[in-house]
């Protein structure tokens, strides 16, 4: 089951409270929690397979406030 962490900068003009409920609701997304750091928020992500997930992280691509992801895929060993 492919599953990945996606690192996520928002646009600072927006509610970050907003966007975080909007990433929540994201189909896919296991978790997701504001951070301090140079990223903003991450994501847990988990699908069925690889079209799914990259379904997924367009999702939170579209999400009002979200500027720019950088995904970290799970290898699985």
């Amino acid at each position: 089951m492919p599953a990945a962490y996606v690192l996520i900068h928002l646009n600072m003009a927006v509610d970050f409270a907003d966007s975080l409920r909007g990433i929540r609701a994201v189909e896919g997304v296991e978790r997701a929690d504001l951070v301090v750091g140079p990223d903003d928020c991450i994501a847990f992500v988990q699908a069925d397979d690889i079209t799914q997930l990259m379904n997924t992280i367009r999702a939170i691509r579209n999400v009002k406030g979200v500027g720019k992801t950088d995904t970290r895929s799970i290898a699985e060993m």
